[in-house]
């Protein structure tokens, strides 16, 4: 029998719901095939940072770096709720974020289905549904906005201005074998471009 240890971090608000719905599919699989999941709750997000100090308290990460998996929640609170936690413990900086960069999660990936049988319930035009859709859409996690440099300022004019850098590694670029580039209308693509 295989066995495999899957970190639980509920998360914050519907987090701990949606998870214990999402336990209840991993029990399914166990009594359905010769696998065998351990699962290790850890606080994650903003309810750790409640409880613990840190969105991501040390003992979370020595949990997730045993881990064969991590199962996680949504986190984050309200604007209002936000403001108790200081801008850099907030469960997205705080958490997320650092546990993004230190497991190296590329890409979200993301499904969106929708039949033709299923257009009414949609807000985009029948034009746009057309047959249905089936796409995918992967969202790039760990480089360009999220952790490219950082800059703020007051410029010679006395005008404030933030400045964030898209940073992405070669391995990066060349990761995506696929793609829309304008080259005429972005700057950014040119070298990127070059890459594929």
């Amino acid at each position: 029998m295989n066995s495999y240890k899957i970190a639980i971090l509920a998360g914050d608000g519907i987090g701990p719901e949606t998870t214990k719905e999402a336990i209840k599919i991993l029990k399914m699989v166990e009594e359905r095939n010769d696998v065998k999941f351990d699962l290790i709750e850890a606080p994650f997000g903003a309810s750790a940072y409640f409880s613990h100090g840190h969105p991501y308290p040390d003992e979370s990460k020595a949990i997730t770096d045993e881990a064969d998996a991590i199962l996680k929640g949504p986190i984050g609170l309200s604007h209002e709720e936000s403001l108790e936690i200081p801008v850099d413990l907030q469960p997205e900086r705080g958490a997320l974020l650092p546990m993004r960069r230190r497991y190296n999660t590329y890409a979200n990936i993301r499904p969106v289905y929708l039949p033709k049988s299923l257009a009414h319930f949609s807000p985009l035009k029948q034009e746009i549904i057309g047959e249905g859709i089936d796409i995918i859409i992967i969202r790039e996690l760990v480089g360009g906005l999220y952790f490219g440099k950082k800059e703020m300022g007051t410029d010679e004019n006395g005008k404030r201005y933030v400045h964030e850098m898209l940073e992405y590694t070669e391995d990066q670029i060349r990761w995506r074998h696929s793609g829309f580039i304008r080259p005429d209308a972005f700057c950014l693509s040119r070298p990127g471009k070059s890459l594929l």
